[in-house]
C-alpha cells in the first residue's frame, strides 16, 4: 500500500496568510500601547454639504 500524498497548500498562499494575521496582531498591539499614533488619522467623517453648491 503506498502512502497517501497530503495535499498542501501552496508556499506562498502560507506566508500570505500567515503575513496578513501578524499584521493584525501588530495593528491591534499598536493600538494598545501607542493609541496617540492612530488618535490623528482621518477616520472619514460626513460633513455637512454647504447649500450654496
Amino acid at each position: 500500500m503506498e502512502p497517501k500524498k497530503k495535499n498542501k497548500p501552496n508556499t506562498l498562499v502560507v506566508i500570505l496568510f500567515s503575513l496578513i494575521v501578524l499584521m493584525v496582531i501588530v495593528y491591534f498591539i499598536l493600538v494598545t500601547f501607542f493609541p496617540a499614533v492612530f488618535e490623528s488619522l482621518n477616520t472619514g467623517n460626513l460633513q455637512p454639504v454647504p447649500e450654496n453648491r
